[in-house]
């Protein structure tokens, strides 16, 4: 949708010519048209019944996000101390989507600005029903639209905070509006952080007939997203992909999630042919890509496990158990299902991978506690360790 921007300096303290100023820039229409994202509309925030949750919902609106809808001469302006004192009584007013905003001096470095990462984080913390999860999306947009910029870690903390949170699927619908979200699966951590939420959905419902068929449309979902232009990671031109490097589309280790929520499928509800077909290409291309006898490590070249942005993050043995574990059961479970010969092809990629698993528990927190030893015992149905207050790593 378009956006109306009207732009002026009037008296705030006349409010009979502060009302006819308003009708006199109402009819001054300009957009803002540097960007196609330029034209969205403007940001809104619904209530959450939460006092402390609106109210920071509400300083994000009006700290970071509005401001980025003004033009860059106005924005420099609202942020120069020598503007401060004139701007008290004259305040930059804009008109966007019919509503009429002012914009006053905000001083930078005295707190006036929130720390943007801070208070996302802590918004989507006091997130807990589905009406408060209702404002992710926009204040996903609202940050982009602010372009604000991001270490690689952050999208990551989000999801795992709001996949802790059983609401993986706001954070696939994010993704699915990537460019307006900026929310990218860009990489093997996003991609597979996401995809161990969607399995753990199914696990944590006992493997419910509908909540495992709702998971693997979601995983399927996710895959296709991956190949979409939007998700591509960017590269430098002096960081071309290696030789022997996988797309995240093509690699096993984000195949063997939707191959285990269609296993399980087959296996607990009986599905048909078409959920069969899904086991076999999902099994035939990983067995194709994972080299018999190498390790899910060593899959893609060795410098990129060097880099934590790309797939250092699986050097830490507790994060290699909670993702690999649930991915190891679904090659247990797809061996049941597919072709003797396939089946045998897939048992010696289980077994690489079961050593891999066990060679991780025994480095990590085994017997603590620990979130990967506890995911593991859900995954497998196991006697779970004593409760504990188990962080998202």
């Amino acid at each position: 949708m378009s956006r109306k921007t009207v732009l002026g300096a009037f008296c705030a303290s006349n409010g009979a010519f502060e009302v006819t100023a308003r009708r006199i820039i109402a009819g001054q229409q300009r957009s803002f048209t540097s960007t196609a994202q330029r034209n969205a509309q403007i940001t809104h925030f619904l209530p959450t019944g939460k006092p402390a949750l609106d109210e920071l919902l509400n300083t994000i609106r009006h700290k970071i996000i509005l401001p980025s809808y003004l033009p860059l001469a106005q924005r420099k302006k609202i942020y120069s101390p020598k503007h401060e004192k004139k701007l008290q009584s004259d305040p930059i007013i804009i008109e966007i989507d019919g509503e009429v905003l002012k914009f006053r001096h905000m001083n930078p470095f005295n707190g006036d600005i929130p720390q943007t990462r801070r208070s996302v984080m802590q918004a989507i913390q006091l997130f807990d029903t589905s009406d408060d999860f209702l404002n992710l999306k926009p204040l996903l947009e609202g940050i982009a639209y602010a372009n604000r910029k991001f270490d690689p870690s952050f999208h990551t903390k989000i999801l795992r905070v709001v996949g802790a949170k059983g609401r993986i699927y706001d954070i696939i619908d994010c993704a699915r509006s990537v460019r307006r979200t900026g929310f990218k699966l860009d990489s093997s951590e996003k991609a597979n952080e996401v995809l161990h939420w969607v399995q753990m959905k199914a696990v944590d419902s006992r493997w419910d007939a509908d909540q495992t068929a709702q998971a693997l449309r979601w995983a399927e979902m996710v895959l296709e997203m991956l190949q979409d232009e939007g998700h591509q990671p960017r590269r430098r031109k002096d960081d071309p992909p290696l030789d022997g490097e996988l797309p995240l589309s093509r690699d096993p280790m984000v195949l063997a999630a939707p191959l285990h929520l269609a296993a399980a499928m087959v296996t607990r509800h009986d599905a048909g042919d078409e959920v069969r077909e899904m086991v076999t290409k999902h099994a035939t291309d990983i067995v194709r890509l994972w080299p018999q006898g190498r390790k899910l490590k060593e899959l893609q070249p060795a410098q990129l496990y060097q880099d934590h942005d790309k797939l250092g993050y699986l050097v830490e043995p507790n994060k290699f158990v909670v993702l690999a574990a649930p991915l190891l059961r679904g090659l247990e479970t797809a061996i049941q299902v597919v072709e003797p010969q396939l089946a045998d092809q897939l048992r010696s990629r289980h077994d690489t991978l079961a050593a891999e698993v066990q060679e991780a528990r025994e480095a990590g927190v085994t017997g603590r506690g620990g979130r990967g030893e506890q995911v593991y015992r859900r995954v497998y149905d196991l006697e779970p360790l004593p409760e504990r207050d188990v962080t998202v790593e």
